[in-house]
């Protein structure tokens, strides 16, 4: 570790010695290599394996897993998740995402930010992760057909059949293989764990709604800006918010007319805090409605509709 990550390890408050990570990629943007340094230092902190992470965050362990070995960008409600659950401050990290977001974004992301190459496919001296993960199944494969070809030099005729009969057996594997590791977006996806009313109440950092869009957006006249957020897999909204004060409330109303309000806090925000009313079933935007109270207590209101 060179003297600018120690530094940074312990302004964070990071346990050295705690995992044994494996390498990143060294094509991998700056800003990037700098958010997964946060991520896994975070992990480290927690104390928490992949798995129960995953049962904390609501987000699975293989998505994790993607995140914190670059394998997949992380969305921003996972790293808030993460810091929440390592009990550390959110302003830093969450600016150091948004320049490796912007920075990812300029570069493009249609695939996976760093697939396997040959530094990723066996584990570190020391371990990969304090989780068992098993070896890459590329590399399974490459040393199947390595023994198949050493047979087939020794016996040719006996090898021919057993080697049709290893590649017809391979056929459905390689299927489940590619189904699991593929490195598009789509690959990665995986059903949402509420959707419509079985989201309601719900908070949306801890939902596995992975696909949030804005769909509406404001800037309050006491400089609080509010955004409309829409998950299309989980058919379900939101308002986030970040606010200049304490004392205040914030809504969001459903097409059906049902509330969902935000657990406001009562002393005064840090800088870039956000707050989130809990979820609300929508199947699309049309009819949603944000609504700011200034003061929670008083009357006056300032509200717009999603579209706006």
């Amino acid at each position: 570790m060179n003297q600018v990550e120690k530094g940074r390890s312990r302004a964070m408050g990071h346990l050295p010695g705690r995992s044994h990570w494996r390498p990143l990629p060294p094509t991998l943007p700056a800003a990037y290599r700098d958010l997964v340094d946060d991520l896994r230092h975070l992990k480290d902190r927690s104390r928490l394996s992949l798995t129960e992470l995953g049962q904390k965050t609501a987000i699975s362990k293989s998505s994790w897993e993607r995140y914190v070995n670059a394998k997949q960008f992380p969305p921003r409600h996972a790293v808030q998740a993460l810091c929440r659950a390592a009990q550390a401050d959110e302003e830093t990290v969450l600016s150091r995402w948004e320049r490796a977001d912007a920075e990812w974004n300029r570069r493009g992301n249609t695939a996976s930010p760093a697939g396997p190459g040959p530094d990723q496919t066996t584990a570190h001296p020391g371990g990969s992760l304090d989780d068992t993960e098993p070896e890459a199944p590329g590399r399974l494969v490459h040393r199947a057909l390595l023994a198949a070809s050493l047979l087939i030099t020794a016996r040719p005729r006996a090898a021919a059949a057993a080697v049709l009969l290893l590649c017809t057996a391979m056929l459905v594997p390689a299927e489940v293989i590619h189904a699991d590791y593929g490195t598009g977006p789509a690959s990665a996806a995986r059903p949402p764990i509420c959707r419509l009313r079985s989201c309601e109440g719900r908070d949306p950092l801890t939902t596995a709604c992975e696909d949030p869009v804005t769909v509406g957006s404001r800037t309050a006249a006491d400089g609080t800006r509010l955004e409309i957020r829409l998950s299309p897999s989980c058919q379900a909204g939101w308002v986030r918010g970040w606010p200049t004060h304490r004392d205040f409330r914030l809504e969001i109303t459903s097409p059906a007319g049902r509330v969902q309000a935000a657990a406001t806090p009562t002393a005064m925000p840090t800088a870039g805090e956000m707050v989130t009313t809990t979820m609300i079933a929508a199947a699309h935007a049309t009819g949603l409605r944000c609504c700011y109270y200034p003061s929670a207590g008083r009357p006056g209101r300032e509200c717009f509709n999603a579209g706006s």
